[in-house]
Formats: C-alpha cells, structure tokens, sequence
C-alpha cells in the first residue's frame, strides 16, 4: 500500500510539473543574437524576443542541434518560461522542422563544370557561301 501511495505522489508531482509550463511559442524566426531568438508569433502574428543560455537544448527534427542550426525564416517550437524578474521569456528548447536537417546533410557542393567552349565558325575557304538576299 505504501508503495501505491509514493507512485501516484510521484505521478501527480510529475503531472503537475508537464502541465505548469503552458502552450509552446510558435512561429517563425526573424532574427538570431548571441543570447536571444526573435520568433513571428503564428497566434497573433508578433514578434516575441526569447532568451537562450547554456542550458537551451536545440533540436532539428530528433536531432541534436546547436544555435547556429536554428536560421532566420525557420518555423520552430520553443518551450519557454516567463522569468518575472526581466519580464522576458527564457528558452528552454528549440525544436525546428526535420526536413532542415535532411536538407542539410544532403546538400553538397557542386563540383566545379569546366567552363563549355563555344563553337567557332568555319574560317576555311572550302565553306559554303550563301547568297545575300534583297
């Protein structure tokens, strides 16, 4: 029974915490600073300034990422928390899209094409001539 107990405190606790941060930022990043990410708002179309640290974990699709992955134009997912003290949001992580990583792993340089050399007219005196017309 005692053991009953601890597991639903232990579910409850845990539940509570899920449920305390709210609805993700959604949107699309306008800018990107050292220490902050400006994200469009998709709900009201604002731009929303969230701060990063060490501590923000960034993902592309279900991979690892750092800040210097996240791109302006990019639509991302950000979990963030309100810090009352400097009245600003502060990321905890940054999800963009799959389809960014698979771009980029894909992408590769294109071998350099020698450049095409353009046909030069017949010069020899064996050349057809063609009549001018009037």
């Amino acid at each position: 029974m005692r053991k009953f107990v601890i597991c639903m405190t232990l579910v409850v606790f845990s539940a509570g915490l899920l449920m305390a941060h709210g609805d993700p930022i959604l949107g699309t990043v306008t800018a990107v600073a050292k220490d902050t990410i400006t994200v469009k708002n998709a709900k009201d179309n604002k731009d929303v300034q969230i701060m990063v640290d060490a501590k923000t974990k960034y993902l592309l699709g279900t991979k690892a990422a750092k800040q210097a992955d996240i791109k302006v134009g990019q639509k991302v997912s950000i979990d963030a928390e309100m810090d009352t003290k400097m009245k600003m949001y502060v990321a905890e992580s940054i999800a963009g899209p799959a389809a960014v990583v698979k771009a980029a792993t894909e992408a590769k340089p294109a071998a350099a094409k020698p450049a095409a050399t353009a046909a030069k007219p017949a010069t020899s005196s064996t050349a057809p001539k063609t009549p001018a017309t009037k």
